[in-house]
């Protein structure tokens, strides 16, 4: 036994000893701290016992060790700590298991000293990186559940049985082991030797298990870390060290990237610091490695087996064995573990699986064949580093140009395209889809509060059924989706903001408020890195919260709910720094929010509202069925089942009442589409769903026999029924979106054979390839620079810039004032028009689902002398090209525009002839430009371009009273270089900063449970 200056524990381990029934135990305490009174307490209580003194030892092994250098010859080795106290029987149950199943080393039981019925080790689950963790659960208790004798990896040190050859052979611990590691290495060539490691469960001991308390140094995670390194290096083959170490150094830096994020820098270097301290040692190491070829009696292969496959570290943090005083991952895995046990947790993760795989059978054909850029699913360009390029230099090219960034999410799938390897067909593809699983996600999250699992499941189960995602996934609105995932994280958020049953009430008001409005700030900031749109949903969700609240007569929290929207919205536009300060550089423009739309009314009825049929097919009359679940907890459910109730249905009601009047053209101003308006009360009724399975929980069950038993099975019935619709659109492994977009069917030339040029797009908002502006009635126009835009192009720019040239034009056209419209968009640069009447070519749309261009406006374009009809083109669009189209950067004659002063002048005075320069987009464009020449750069002036020819600096001036030309002299290699403005670089960079220390404080929290 080694001994370093015991507690008063001590007489009870002495005397466990000293009452064994094994006659012919002889005891020697090897004293490691020089204790001077240690030999008298020993033989008060074993007046034969032998005391060593090793004070010039350090560590267990080194003091264990000196049994070595004794004139021992008993067959075997009891080698123990000072803190254990053996059952009477233990020793001798231990020698007759080695002697009958030949084994080396042999431990106990061990079970907790104040506390033996509950188990504290029976052997080490032990991984090919020489980390070891307990086969038993923290303070598992002790049912005779491992009450067999097994063969292990290790055994603890704390007690060991060892024959006394075996420790001889393999000089015993390793000495530069001074704590922790010692079980594993010393098992490990005992092992090798071809020795049996073994546990006989029937053998039990006491042990206090409490080193840090007597060292006062918290070293674990450093020299475990060094000693695990160690022990695989000295004891494992060549082939394996090949594989091994280079998976340990993974592992290592995985887990410094993890301490980094919490904040635990000590961490870093006790992890990494192990790889230098072995290095030092390396002749130590190869000393034993040659020591343990020498006593080796099995093969490498054998002892591999024993030892446990994949990481032991990271399924012991996962099952809580590491880090089990915390909460975070070890918390959250003990308590899935525990919840697996129950079958309602089983039936949730079972119900959760076949949804999950629900989902991802119905978009199988998206997921293999790809998503087509059809209305918002844009396409993405070539290169990842297009998106980083458009996000940093602050210039638009959508429209007629214009200073402003492209929402941060764009520069973040650029970096998933990076990090994918340049696979940006699946980057696009997950960006599609992926906000179906957080919404899914945020809705299990929302009703979690109820305490019903039965109530989630349900919730996720409506999620899921209702027909609004799919219509979004079906009409291409890309909008409607991220509404539908970012609205059950703000009625989630709003409803615990307010402090009412069943949102446990603790803590202050003020300490509520700030956590939730917190929350929701950064929830919303995160949409808004994808589409901009989505804010709508939070003030219709608000509305129905305060009227629910009044409705119920329990308006509780309301001004917390109001305060919490305020400060969650401030925190949102802080989070969005560069697109708030895009929006005040500039005349706040409500473009932004409208996505194209006018005010006026649509065909939209308000059956497919209250069904959320806005996708190209009519979801049909069995989603009606949806009703019964939705009004049972009106109808059954009481307290704040009941409540809830009432403030979901105000939700629906508010979301639905908005939509209609939309549609009937009531509201003077545009609103994003329907599929986004209603992403929130199809949130309420996945929250009514799981409402309804709470009050049956609660409530229905305590009545007493009557109508409202028969609600029940009613229920189930129909929303059985309802999700007949959903189930259908499985068969098209789409979710009935098309196959196939404009692309392939526009006539568009190559920019590189004339000159970059403008494609002008008018048509409903929902078909245009981008988010358009409000042009006439219910037309939306967009323009984009050569050819089919990308993602980048997608959002309607803050700035407008000089955009509004392209609808003046269009309304003179419209209006039959002029006959020369092609030359007025030919000072704009515009070379096509494409009129958009569906959402995809034909036959892939059907002619019911078209939205027809106005005659005032096809006879305006129709009547023009210098546009002419592309024939041969796809029936559900028009083209017209440009005959007098003028490129957007071209070469022209000194004095092109002498006699205008206005664009509208152009129809009276022809342009010269010009030649395309420049092509292409960006913020640096190079290319030859003629001498003697000026270049009109037909773009919104902005002072931040410049134009420089063999290095030189060209003068500007205003051209055709808009434009700007530059001044080209002798000619050369031209440079139009765009200089970003250092503010808007500095706002994206504190933006970034800020995200990453959302997500660091995220991280914390999830690892730390909440204490980081």
């Amino acid at each position: 036994m080694v001994a370093n200056q015991p507690g008063e524990w001590f007489d009870q381990t002495l005397e466990s000893l000293a009452t064994q029934s094994y006659a012919r135990l002889e005891v020697m305490v090897i004293d490691s701290a020089g204790d001077p009174a240690l030999a008298g307490r020993v033989r008060a209580v074993v007046p034969n016992a032998t005391v060593l003194d090793a004070f010039d030892t350090v560590g267990f092994g080194a003091a264990a060790n000196a049994v070595l250098d004794t004139e021992a010859e008993s067959a075997f080795l009891l080698v123990c700590h000072d803190d254990i106290a053996l059952e009477r029987d233990a020793v001798r149950i231990m020698v007759s298991e080695s002697l009958r199943s030949n084994s080396g080393i042999v431990g106990p039981k061990f079970v907790e000293w104040d506390r033996p019925d509950r188990l504290q080790h029976v052997g080490l689950r032990v991984d090919r990186f020489g980390v070891s963790a307990d086969v038993v659960d923290p303070a598992e208790l002790d049912q005779e559940q491992y009450d067999y004798v097994s063969d292990f990896s290790a055994i603890p040190t704390a007690c060991m049985l060892v024959r006394t050859d075996l420790f001889r052979q393999i000089g015993g611990f390793d000495p530069a082991i001074t704590f922790r590691g010692d079980d594993v290495d010393v098992c490990w060539r005992a092992q090798l030797a071809g020795a049996r490691v073994m546990v006989a469960p029937d053998a039990v001991a006491r042990h206090i298990e409490n080193l840090i308390s007597r060292t006062g140094v918290d070293d674990v995670r450093r020299s475990r870390a060094r000693h695990q390194l160690r022990t695989v290096l000295s004891t494992s083959s060549l082939p394996s060290l090949a594989l091994t170490v280079p998976l340990h150094a993974a592992l290592a830096v995985g887990e410094a990237i993890v301490a980094v994020a919490t904040g635990s820098f000590r961490h870093v270097g006790d992890v990494l610091g192990a790889y230098v301290w072995n290095l030092r040692r390396s002749s130590e190491i190869l000393r034993r490695r040659r020591q343990a070829q020498a006593d080796r009696r099995s093969r490498f292969r054998e002892v591999k087996q024993s030892q446990e496959r994949g990481s032991v570290r990271i399924s012991a943090f996962i099952r809580g064995q590491i880090g089990r005083n915390r909460g975070g991952i070890g918390a959250a895995g003990r308590g899935l573990a525990n919840s697996m046990r129950s079958g309602t947790s089983r039936m949730a993760w079972l119900v959760l699986s076949l949804i999950v795989a629900f989902v991802l059978f119905g978009s199988r054909s998206l997921i293999t064949d790809g998503v087509p850029a059809i209305g918002g699913f844009s396409a993405f360009p070539d290169d990842p580093g297009d998106f980083i390029s458009q996000w940093w230099n602050g210039w638009r090219t959508r429209d007629l140009g214009s200073p402003g960034g492209v929402p941060s999410g764009v520069a973040l799938l650029g970096v998933f395209g990076w990090l994918s390897g340049g696979s940006l067909g699946l980057v696009r593809t997950g960006w599609i889809i992926a906000p179906l699983f957080v919404g899914l996600f945020g809705s299990w999250r929302m009703l979690s509060p109820t305490g019903s699992r039965r109530a989630q499941i349900a919730g996720a189960l409506a999620y899921v059924i209702i027909p609004l995602p799919w219509a979004s996934l079906a009409s291409g609105s890309l909008a409607g989706i991220y509404a539908y995932a970012l609205a059950p994280w703000v009625l989630a958020a709003l409803l615990k903001s307010q402090g009412a049953p069943p949102h446990p009430d603790t803590g202050s008001s003020a300490a509520r408020v700030r956590q939730t409005s917190l929350t929701l700030g950064v929830t919303v900031a995160v949409a808004l890195l994808f589409e901009p749109t989505t804010v709508v949903v939070i003030p219709i969700i608000v509305v129905g919260l305060v009227i629910g609240g009044l409705v119920s007569a329990h308006p509780i929290g309301t001004w917390r709910l109001l305060l919490t929207t305020a400060i969650g919205g401030i925190t949102a536009m802080v989070l969005s720094l560069p697109l708030i300060l895009d929006l005040l550089a500039a005349a706040p423009t409500w473009d932004v929010l409208a996505d194209g739309h006018t005010g006026s009314a649509t065909s939209l009825r308000l059956d497919d509202i209250v069904r959320f049929g806005v996708g190209p097919s009519d979801p049909g009359p069995l989603v009606w069925f949806m009703v019964v679940p939705m009004a049972l907890p009106l109808l059954v459910g009481r307290s704040w089942r009941f409540d809830l109730a009432v403030k979901a249905i105000m939700v629906c009601l508010t979301g639905w009442g908005l939509t209609l009047l939309v549609a009937v053209g009531a509201i003077p101003f545009g609103l994003p589409s329907p599929a986004v308006l209603l992403a929130a009360p199809a949130v309420a009724v996945v929250a009514l769903a799981g409402l309804a399975v709470a009050s049956v929980e609660h409530d229905l069950r305590m009545a007493g026999f009557g109508w409202r038993q028969l609600l029940l099975p009613l229920a189930v019935a129909s929303a059985a029924i309802s999700s007949v619709p959903a189930v259908g659109l499985l068969q098209s492994g789409r979710w009935d979106l098309g196959n196939t977009s404009f692309e392939h069917s526009l006539p568009l030339a190559s920019p590189a054979s004339d000159g970059s040029y403008r494609v002008l797009w008018i048509g409903a908002p929902e078909f245009l390839p981008v988010s358009g502006r409000p042009l006439v009635g219910n037309m939306a126009w967009t323009a984009t620079l050569d050819g089919i835009p990308t993602l980048a192009d997608r959002f309607v720019p803050a700035d407008d810039g000089s955009s509004g040239l392209i609808r003046s034009t269009v309304l003179r056209a419209v209006e039959g004032q002029t006959s020369r419209l092609g030359r007025d968009l030919g000072g704009l640069g515009i070379r096509y028009v494409v009129m958009v009447e569906r959402l995809q070519p034909s036959p892939f749309s059907s002619a019911d689902d078209a939205v027809a261009i106005p005659p005032a406006l096809v006879n305006g374009f129709s009547t023009q002398l210098d546009l002419e009809r592309v024939e041969g083109t796809n029936s559900s669009i028009r083209v017209f090209e440009n005959t007098e189209w003028t490129s957007v950067r071209a070469a022209l004659v000194p004095g092109f525009d002498d006699d205008v002063t206005a664009l509208f002048d152009l129809e009276t005075v022809k342009l010269p002839g010009s030649t395309g320069v420049l092509a292409g987009s960006g913020h640096s464009i190079r290319g030859p430009v003629p001498a003697g020449t000026e270049v009109l750069v037909s773009q919104s002036p902005d002072s931040g371009w410049s134009l420089e020819v063999d290095g030189q600096k060209t003068s500007r001036r205003e051209a055709i009273g808009w434009a700007t030309a530059y001044s080209t002299g002798s000619g050369g290699t031209g440079d139009l270089v765009y200089s970003t403005p250092l503010w808007r670089r500095m706002a994206l960079l504190l933006q970034v900063a800020m995200f990453a220390g959302v997500a660091v404080v995220s991280l914390r929290r999830l690892l730390l449970g909440g204490h980081g």
